[in-house]
């Protein structure tokens, strides 16, 4: 077996090519820190490739990935490059790492297989998720990385990238060429400085609320509890569900009882339409329907004993003290002083509750929890 490539510890760039599509959309992102079970199975397929021994692989779904881009690639290179491709003073190099000279600015990433041949090339990225992918000339990342695959091979001047999309079966390819380069310069310098003078302004508060743009792609943003841009979103959602007049001032921290109220209800608009959104989504998703970057998950179905004596009884059985048992059990107080209340003759009921209670109280076994409030 191979010895596998460890990925999990890799830098990467402040504005790094995978993150640019979010910039170029809203100069104030920034993705959240830490991992998640796409992502780690993303490295596991994409360490596998690069070896390309699948040993490592979890499941039949990683292997069933990995295969599939193994086999798209390779028919991929044979009808660009030709049959003999490999014959033809061919180099074979994969996790290059590509730094991209933007004059003022830079930055650098990481793809995953270039195919050289004389002043030709082939750029190949690999993507494992359910996500759609823009083709390369509209994808950042595809243009960060064949410019700084030009800057980096003189003598390259016609580069294919291809993206192997497995889940959707697509192969996405588009041709760059080195004439491309002073564009390229330009697209690319522009987002990152934007990003340069916006994003470090989260540091001492927040940036202008002109110079963010809410998308889909907040959601993956460490400032999306806290984005003054979604309040305006909330009120542009709030203008055209209800007739409500908007307040004209500062909705970030408004002192106004009046203008709190107002903004209240709105809140109270946005959220019941988007309760509404979010089930008319998991209801297409349950009937098939494929979106761009979500899928559906099962969060697992919630069990509810309805005999509980049996429930203690079969406890019981298997090692549990009642003692044990009663000391798991969040009785709802409420409820079972409405049983004790059902014990007592018309008239009487009230006070069988209350004398219920009290007596618990004096008990003391009673934690009054913080009283909780809304409004309405």
């Amino acid at each position: 077996m191979s010895e596998s490539p460890d990925h999990t510890n890799r830098d990467h760039a402040e504005f790094s090519p995978s993150s640019l599509k979010y910039v170029a959309a809203c100069p104030g992102y920034e993705g959240r820190e830490g991992t998640s079970a796409a992502a780690e199975k993303g490295t596991r397929i994409h360490e596998a490739l690069e070896v390309m021994d699948p040993s490592a692989l979890h499941d039949e779904e990683e292997l069933s990935i990995y295969e599939q881009i193994v086999e798209d690639e390779r028919a991929f290179l044979t009808n660009v490059m030709g049959d003999d491709y490999l014959d033809k003073h061919t180099s074979e190099l994969y996790e290059v790492r590509v730094d991209v000279d933007l004059g003022d600015v830079s930055t650098w990433g990481t793809c995953d297989r270039l195919t050289l041949c004389e002043d030709r090339g082939v750029m190949g990225d690999y993507k494992t998720g359910i996500s759609i992918i823009d083709t390369p000339r509209k994808n950042w990342q595809a243009k960060a990385y064949a410019l700084g695959a030009f800057q980096k091979y003189p003598k390259l001047e016609h580069l294919v990238f291809v993206f192997y999309v497995p889940v959707r079966d697509q192969v996405l390819e588009d041709v760059f060429f080195r004439s491309d380069v002073p564009e390229l310069v330009d697209e690319l310098a522009t987002v990152i400085k934007r990003g340069q003078e916006v994003r470090p302004q989260w540091e001492d508060g927040q940036p202008d609320i002109d110079d963010l743009n809410p998308t889909v792609n907040c959601r993956f943003c460490k400032h999306e509890d806290h984005c003054p841009s979604l309040g305006g979103l909330a009120l542009d959602v709030a203008s055209k569900l209800s007739s409500s007049i908007l307040p004209d001032t500062d909705i970030e921290n408004p002192e106004d009882p009046q203008v709190v109220e107002t903004l209240w209800a709105i809140a109270k608009i946005v959220s019941n339409w988007s309760t509404r959104i979010k089930a008319k989504a998991v209801a297409m998703a349950k009937e098939g329907v494929e979106f761009p970057s979500l899928q559906l998950k099962s969060m697992g179905a919630p069990k509810k004993c309805n005999d509980t004596t049996s429930l203690i009884k079969i406890a019981e059985e298997y090692g549990v003290d009642q003692e044990a048992i009663f000391d798991l059990a969040n009785i709802p107080l409420k409820k079972l002083a409405d049983e004790v209340s059902k014990t007592a003759p018309e008239g009487e009921k009230g006070k069988k509750a209350k004398d219920f209670l009290d007596a618990v109280n004096e008990a003391g076994i009673i934690t009054v929890a913080e009283t909780r409030y809304t409004l309405s």
